[in-house]
């Protein structure tokens, strides 16, 4: 399938090339697994949005037009999550497929099924290099960027479900090859570029919160060098930036370790740049060599999805959205996106906190429990 009509039809994830991005640090020791007791421990009666709640946080999930429309997933969103975030219905290939040709339907599905549910919906994303027309160029020419944001955002200005706007998605260049320049974003695009969208987000609707959202920035390197330096450009222009959303499409593995401490450390930069880091689009796959067994392979997602929630609630993320509940609609089993390294394992893609069957996994109880613990952090 063509990846362009994969995010049309609002089926798809983030990005592909984040496959195979190592977040880990393989020169880092193991660190030890968190409590299995922890784990272990199963309690259906508190939903994760409760939990979430009682420690003045979110949780919440992707969101798609074909997946609400199963009603027992529907049910469960709506049990789960405070928060969402579309897959395809904001992107400007959607939204806007021809100049001045607006397709609002899919995105005010969305809205319509979050106010009814009292979830809360993040818009994304208002621009960003996969998800465009083949007729409009990248960067999108300021004229175009600011057609589409008075047609998007001007709709929604007043809609109080909608609270935050992806203004841009995935902007710095994965290595230095593919990078601008010295500082690092995408071929043709400038920092000053990136400040001047943002200032005309700010003219249109400046209630709402504004966001940048990117991958591969979890981990110490070259990318969240630039990422780093770019938020502190924005800031010091005076730009309105609220949050920065970390994809968080996370591999783990046996073989080489997590740098918890730099994740810590990054988190703790950007709280002193002064926004706040949300965790946008999470999943977990297990890198080779697999465990032999499903159970073996749940426990070792589980004991993940734990370390790097304790983490991001230590560092004072407050939003944690995961890229689907269901291994069901899981982006990273569409035959177009399994992991190449997993293309013969692939009932070890287990990724989020729901099995195929929309039964609670390991992985739900650890997100629990990271809540739950979780009041130590604030």
């Amino acid at each position: 399938m063509n990846r362009k009509k994969f995010i049309t039809t609002a089926i798809g994830a983030g990005l592909a090339s984040s496959l195979i991005y190592k977040y880990l640090n393989p020169d880092s020791a193991i660190s030890s697994a968190s409590s299995e007791t922890d784990i272990l421990k199963q309690n259906k009666n508190l939903s994760l949005k409760a939990a979430a709640s009682n420690v003045r946080k979110l949780y919440g999930t992707a969101i798609s037009e074909n997946v609400v429309q199963d009603i027992n997933y529907a049910n469960l969103i709506s049990r789960e999550c405070s928060v969402a975030v579309t897959e395809g219905a904001f992107k400007w290939i959607v939204i806007e497929p021809s100049p001045g040709q607006f397709n609002f339907a899919p995105a005010d599905q969305a809205i319509k099924f979050c106010a009814m549910n009292h979830i809360k919906l993040r818009g994304h994303t208002l621009v960003w290099h996969m998800a465009k027309p083949d007729s409009l160029s990248y960067p999108p020419p300021l004229a175009d960027i600011q057609r589409h944001f008075n047609g998007v955002m001007g709709r929604y200005r007043q809609n109080q479900t909608l609270y935050s706007w992806d203004i841009i998605n995935e902007v710095v260049a994965d290595r230095p090859e593919e990078a601008e320049d010295e500082y690092g974003l995408r071929k043709g695009v400038k920092r000053e570029y990136v400040r001047d969208i943002f200032q005309i987000a700010t003219g249109i609707d400046s209630s709402k919160e504004f966001a940048i959202n990117d991958y591969g920035c979890e981990d110490t390197g070259w990318k969240q060098e630039k990422f780093l330096n770019l938020i502190k450009y924005l800031k010091k222009s005076g730009v309105k930036l609220d949050t920065v959303g970390l994809q968080s499409h996370m591999w783990f593995s046996k073989s080489y370790a997590w740098n918890e401490t730099g994740f810590k450390n990054f988190l703790a930069q950007l709280k002193s740049i002064g926004v706040k880091p949300i965790i946008t689009e999470l999943d977990i796959l297990i890198d080779n060599p697999l465990p032999k067994t499903i159970s073996e392979l749940d426990l070792m997602v589980a004991d993940n999805y734990k370390r790097y929630l304790d983490a991001c609630f230590t560092g004072g993320v407050d939003t944690i959205l995961t890229w689907g509940l269901s291994d069901k609609y899981s982006w990273l089993r569409h035959p177009d996106y399994i992991p190449k390294k997993l293309l013969a394992s692939k009932d070890f893609i287990r990724p989020l906190p729901y099995d195929a069957n929309l039964q609670p996994k390991l992985a739900r109880n650890a997100i629990l429990q990271s809540f739950v613990n979780a009041n130590i952090h604030i």
